[in-house]
């Protein structure tokens, strides 16, 4: 389904509109580093525990990111490049852990947005715990199936790394969805909690959930012809291949 549907919470043009009224241009159709039935972008919200623009920020949304979608395809060789080597040696166990909700047949569309809510530094790594956002439209069936849309129960994620040899590169933005090339450098992720969520919430759970950013969309589960579509991805990737 091409990102290019010109439908989300309003329009403007061929534009979406978030909630605050800020018009964004439609994601464009998924790549061949992206899963067809996982059309989803991502946007990361600048917040004072986490540099967006340092090795911190490249590597930690580097390493989200192709967990999510390792996830959906239930298969690590759909990280970023260098995604594994950085990675738990578990990795692969991880992924699968949590069961993919979108298959051919079940496609999803959509935008997932995260904010850094806290960070811990100790002489063992970092900690930075974030607050997942997001919405998502899924299809079940084929033909003219309508679309289920929903916002995303907000949860916090926890990725604890270590850094060492090489720092990843800085200031890295652009237009792509994926890196062009290996951003992570000789960093690596000791600890990654996708789902940090608990029968009694705890205060990283309702801290998420009570300071919703004004640039996430909100509106009322419905059913149509069409998906809400994805916003352009932010800060998104260089296609460079020299990173």
């Amino acid at each position: 389904m091409s990102a290019a549907l010109c439908v989300l919470f309003a329009l403007v043009g061929c534009g979406v509109t978030t909630e605050s009224g800020t018009a964004v241009s439609a994601a464009p159709a998924p790549s061949d580093h992206v899963p067809t039935d996982f059309n989803t972008t991502f946007r990361w919200i600048p917040g004072g525990a986490l540099d967006l623009s340092g090795p911190e920020g490249t590597f930690v949304r580097a390493f989200v990111e192709s967990f999510e979608i390792a996830n959906a395809a239930q298969s690590t060789s759909w990280g970023y490049p260098g995604f594994s080597d950085a990675a738990p040696s578990n990795i692969d166990q991880m992924i699968t852990v949590y069961p993919s909700k979108v298959s051919d047949a079940k496609p999803s569309v959509g935008t997932v947005f995260f904010s850094a809510l806290r960070r811990e530094d100790s002489a063992y790594g970092t900690r930075i715990v974030l607050c997942r956002y997001g919405y998502s439209s899924v299809r079940s069936g084929s033909g003219a199936s309508p679309w289920s849309s929903r916002v995303d129960t907000p949860r916090p994620v926890e990725i604890d790394f270590r850094q060492q040899a090489s720092a990843p590169p800085v200031r890295v933005r652009g237009s792509q969805r994926t890196p062009g090339g290996n951003v992570f450098g000789g960093w690596y992720v000791s600890r990654y909690d996708f789902a940090a969520v608990y029968p009694n919430p705890t205060a990283d759970q309702r801290a998420c959930a009570s300071n919703v950013p004004a640039s996430v969309p909100n509106r009322a589960a419905s059913q149509g012809a069409q998906p809400w579509a994805p916003m352009t991805p932010s800060p998104g990737w260089s296609a460079s291949n020299d990173l």
